[in-house]
């Protein structure tokens, strides 16, 4: 009965959103992303918000964050870091976190991670990055990629994988992808096209003709069948980079401060070749292109 509600209240909590959205016309946040700590224990090269000391949130904090969020009408979470499973106040630890948001009436929760340490909570979805071939993931993340699939097999909660696509792993991706999908461990397959600093996209990133060949590269992957959330409106959102942003409904709270879409929102440099795919989703879900309706329905 406790499930029947909970689904019965996320799928209310669905159409009293579209109906503020569609008919409405508001621009209210639904999902909210915290950052909740930069620790890390891992030193991948693209990264700039790992073990920096800004971010660090206590539980009091954290229950208030997430407080506020689910006071402004804010449905959908994501918690990232730095690495969230690493995340201790005292006795606290992230486990107090997610069991809080769920209290509170979260009812779709994610929680991205780099997977080297247990998937030890139930009923929310992990994200996984696994970024490439494990040749390739080993040489981006270190070695990791055999302790991540060992947490992946005995997760208690359905896992998404991830990928962060940029020069060092662009040759490899169909041989990554069809390995992902060998596993039967993952329920789909999700990406990005290295979102950074230009300079830091200049060398390692995908601009121009290459960004346009990665995309048609994996929307092509997801054609042949593969598992990767991409519905066509995004590919083509992506592929053209004229979609609406930043994103209303999104809100991220980073240290002291609540970012609308992502922390790099005042830059336009790094919002004008955002390559997160999930963003695009989501704004032409907005848009109210059914591809992107379907796929993220059928995602959450």
């Amino acid at each position: 009965m406790a499930r029947r509600n909970s689904t019965l209240n996320r799928y209310l909590g669905y159409i009293a959103f579209a109906f503020a959205t569609f008919v409405l016309r508001r621009k209210n946040p639904y999902l909210f992303i915290l950052v909740i700590n930069d620790k890390c224990n891992l030193d991948c090269f693209y990264c700039s918000s790992k073990n920096t000391g800004k971010y660090d949130l206590g539980y009091t904090s954290v229950r208030s964050a997430l407080s506020a969020a689910y006071g402004r009408g804010c449905r959908a979470l994501v918690i990232t870091g730095g690495e969230p499973m690493m995340w201790r106040d005292r006795h606290r630890a992230i486990h107090d976190a997610v069991a809080y948001a769920k209290r509170l009436g979260f009812h779709d929760i994610a929680l991205f991670t780099n997977g080297t340490h247990p998937l030890d909570i139930a009923d929310i979805t992990f994200i996984v990055t696994i970024d490439g071939t494990k040749e390739i993931h080993d040489a981006i993340r270190g070695r990791t990629y055999d302790a991540i699939l060992a947490n992946v097999e005995k997760s208690k909660s359905p896992v998404i994988a991830s990928i962060t696509l940029s020069k060092t792993n662009a040759d490899t991706v169909e041989k990554a992808i069809r390995e992902i999908d060998r596993l039967g461990e993952f329920a789909g397959i999700t990406f990005n096209l290295l979102t950074h600093n230009p300079d830091v996209v200049a060398r390692h990133g995908l601009l121009g003709k290459e960004r346009h060949h990665m995309l048609d590269r994996m929307w092509a992957l997801k054609r042949q069948g593969y598992p990767i959330i991409l519905s066509r409106a995004a590919y083509r959102a992506l592929k053209s980079n004229n979609w609406r942003r930043p994103i209303a409904q999104i809100a991220l709270k980073a240290g002291n401060r609540i970012f609308t879409c992502c922390r790099d929102v005042d830059n336009p440099d790094i919002c004008r070749n955002c390559g997160y795919s999930s963003c695009a989703e989501i704004s032409q879900a907005l848009a109210c292109k059914p591809s992107a309706i379907y796929q993220l329905l059928k995602t959450i």
